[in-house]
């Protein structure tokens, strides 16, 4: 269907530009074949000389090139958009994804809990493991409606002093369990003392993005690794994995919405909004965000930096 539509769209531009063609063809050779018929009406009208059908010419030809030109910004509009609303639906597609399989991992606990005969240990993993995919669900309808305030441009973040050093201590303390839990190593290292004008919730969106892309696209058994290091006026964090890596080409769109790396798999696939939230958060935190390939290597590092404040300047 698609296909089809694209069909529709280059057939109709072909044709009315075929046809645009050969209005300006039969406009060019009326013009030269009325050279004496023009150019004594212009004298009639009080001119001089004989270059008034070149003018005519000019002007006729000009006007066909603007619709010439018209008719492509048209097409490259309507391809436009339609790559845009083929996004949208892969994203419908995947956002129902993301929703379908953890509540049948959801509903097949909660039946087992039901009809009893487990140990204490195994009815609290079973607990665990419902709460953990709520959570993550949670963290998903969040996610949808943190891309909509972005997009939308209201609500900014309120920033405010926050010590790194506390925050990502408690961070990476809290999530180690859930993102080991999904096979892979997650190695920290924190050389921090820094402030910044950031909040709380909104740097924990960014980090839990960050993280889960990184082992959503890391092999089982592999290291998700993370620096937080003070340079003299700004922090930088970074997160880098040794998933299956993004070419290079595509590395400045990985920050679009919607946006998916060519190549991805449709288990690792995503609802292509948790790095557009990342650009965008960072955005409103003064910072910047960018994409980095592992040179010779598999995987992709994110880097983020931040600005540092001072203690007077966070009082202030």
């Amino acid at each position: 269907m698609p296909r089809e539509r694209s069909r529709r769209i280059v057939f109709s531009y072909v044709l009315t530009l075929l046809v645009t063609i050969a209005l300006l063809v039969g406009w060019v050779i009326y013009v030269l074949r009325s050279v004496s018929t023009i150019n004594e009406l212009a004298s009639r009208l009080g001119g001089t000389g004989e270059t008034y059908h070149w003018i005519v010419l000019g002007i006729g030809c000009a006007l066909f090139s603007l619709v010439i030109v018209g008719l492509t910004l048209q097409l490259a509009h309507a391809f436009a958009e339609r790559r845009y609303s083929r996004k949208q639906e892969e994203f419908v597609s995947n956002v129902t994804h993301e929703m379908k399989s953890p509540l049948a991992a959801i509903k097949l606990h909660g039946q087992t809990l039901r009809n009893g005969g487990l140990s204490v240990e195994e009815g609290r993993r079973s607990l665990d493991l419902v709460l953990q995919q709520v959570d993550r669900r949670n963290d998903l309808i969040d996610n949808v409606l943190e891309s909509s305030r972005l997009l939308a441009q209201r609500g900014r973040v309120e920033c405010e002093p926050l010590s790194l050093d506390k925050f990502f201590s408690e961070y990476f303390d809290e999530v180690r369990a859930s993102e080991e839990a999904r096979q892979v190593t997650l190695s920290v290292r924190l050389e921090t003392r820094a402030v910044v004008l950031a909040t709380a919730e909104k740097l924990r969106r960014v980090m839990t993005n960050l993280l889960d892309n990184a082992v959503r696209f890391s092999q089982q058994g592999g290291e998700v690794r993370c620096l937080v290091r003070d340079f003299d006026e700004h922090v930088r964090i970074e997160v880098e994995d040794e998933g299956v890596g993004i070419p290079k080409k595509e590395l400045a769109k990985v920050f679009d919405r919607f946006y998916q790396a060519g190549g991805v798999t449709e288990r690792r696939r995503g609802t292509g909004l948790g790095l557009s939230i990342v650009a965008g958060l960072v955005k409103e935190m003064k910072g910047s965000v960018r994409a980095v390939a592992r040179d010779g290597q598999r995987g992709t590092r994110f880097v983020i930096e931040l600005p540092r404040v001072t203690v007077k300047e966070s009082e202030s």
